[in-house]
């Protein structure tokens, strides 16, 4: 058995050897000169030497484009086998793209991320779809962001005042003719009042004794604007202004007047002949009395729909205006209320709240857009302003022309008046 095996490997061995090693070599040929092709999907697609006053649209921060392309290789069977989705890379120099933008990959674009694969000694051919990138200068501006009127109501108890900053600014980089359409249309946002909830405003400190206007800061997932061509899509506000951003609401209560209201009556100068003071001048009743000449409104009044700072400025120069006009044009006459020197008081309400504001380091620009808004909330309060005799009835006036006298009835009041009020008629 011994000779056997040693005549089997040691006879002619030289010859034995040769065609072993002659074997190998037609095994290892034919091989490698088997070929075969994959499509690869999704290949993705970094970009290298992109100059610095350029971009391309869908380029992500980390330098690879949001969009990818399919590869077709074809290369040794055995490389090709191996093969699999994620192993291929394509790297693009843009230093030298062609002025059309249409890119033609070859094998020096090619990547493998599999370290056993060397694709560039196995890969023969490449074939893709048309691949087109286009450059674009680098443009950063600061495009405007609209904050409307939120839709929605208010929490119960609640009254939805105004919001700050009504205006804000996004800055936005990319390709130019992009950025540049886009700051033509702006970004708008619109806040839903039905996602804010009653106990978070009840869960807001007011501040001191005027602690019915709340303010809501806008939580950060709503300050976001969509950016068409941004590979994010949906950025957020990168404004520092935009850190302040928020809802005021007014705390509805009824607030006390606290002291009677003087009346006064406008006479139309078309009227004037027939009705002036000295025709009909107002009579005292149950409802209106006389305080050094002065007629006054007798009957607690509460206000409404405004704040208690509001009220405290303007409490002593609240006037009721009536109207005078002859009975065969109106049964009643008409009455609103008016506030006396209302410049002064607007000044005196907007000084105190910029002073309690903080906004002393705030560029000039945005104290005079601060002082803007609150004049536009005392305004606001100014119409909005109403009187109630308690929270059931709102005040009515009954003024009418009757005996030469101008009569005022309030209806209710008598349920609302307990006791009577001293009088002082002329």
């Amino acid at each position: 058995m011994e000779s056997l095996i040693n005549k089997f490997f040691f006879h002619q061995w030289q010859r034995k050897l040769v065609a072993l090693l002659t074997a190998t070599v037609i095994w290892i040929f034919v091989s490698h000169s088997i070929t075969s092709s994959k499509t690869i999907p999704s290949v993705p697609i970094r970009v290298i030497n992109l100059p610095t006053d350029k971009t391309i649209q869908g380029l992500l921060p980390n330098g690879f484009l949001s969009k990818r392309t399919p590869l077709t290789l074809n290369g040794t069977k055995d490389v090709i086998d191996q093969l699999e989705p994620g192993d291929v890379q394509i790297i693009l120099d843009v230093s030298n793209l062609p002025t059309d933008g249409i890119v033609q990959i070859t094998k020096k674009n090619l990547v493998s991320l599999n370290p056993n694969i060397n694709l560039p000694t196995h890969i023969t051919s490449i074939s893709h779809p048309e691949f087109v990138i286009k450059m674009s200068p680098l443009l950063t501006e600061k495009i405007s962001v609209t904050i409307h009127q939120p839709i929605g109501e208010a929490p119960k108890g609640y009254e939805f005042l105004d919001i700050w900053p009504m205006y804000l600014s996004q800055t936005v980089s990319g390709p130019q003719e992009l950025v540049l359409s886009l700051k033509n249309q702006g970004f708008e946002l619109t806040f839903n009042l039905n996602d804010i909830t009653k106990d978070q405003l009840d869960a807001v400190q007011g501040s001191g004794l005027y602690d019915d206007e709340v303010n809501f800061y806008v939580p950060e997932q709503w300050k976001k604007v969509n950016i068409p061509f941004s590979t994010l899509g949906v950025e957020p506000l990168n404004d520092p202004e935009a850190k302040t951003l928020q809802m005021t609401f007014l705390r509805q209560q009824m607030l006390p007047i606290k002291n009677q209201l003087p009346l006064h009556v406008y006479y139309p100068l078309k009227y004037s002949a027939t009705i002036n003071p000295d025709t009909f001048g107002l009579a005292p009743s149950p409802f209106v009395q006389f305080k050094n000449h002065i007629p006054l409104l007798t009957v607690p009044l509460y206000a409404t729909n405004v704040s208690k700072l509001f009220l405290e400025i303007v409490r002593d120069n609240i006037e009721i205006e009536i109207v005078a006009a002859p009975p065969s044009e109106r049964e009643y006459l008409e009455w609103d209320v008016d506030f006396i020197d209302n410049t002064h008081l607007e000044d005196t309400y907007v000084a105190f709240l910029i002073s309690n504001s903080k906004t002393h380091d705030s560029p000039l620009s945005k104290n005079r857009e601060r002082e803007k808004y609150f004049r536009k909330r005392f305004r606001t309060y100014t119409h909005r302003f109403t009187l109630y005799l308690s929270p059931e009835y709102k005040l009515e006036l009954q003024c009418r022309l009757e005996d030469g006298k101008i009569r005022v009835h309030v209806p209710n009041a008598s349920l609302i008046i307990k006791k009577p009020q001293a009088t002082d008629a002329r």
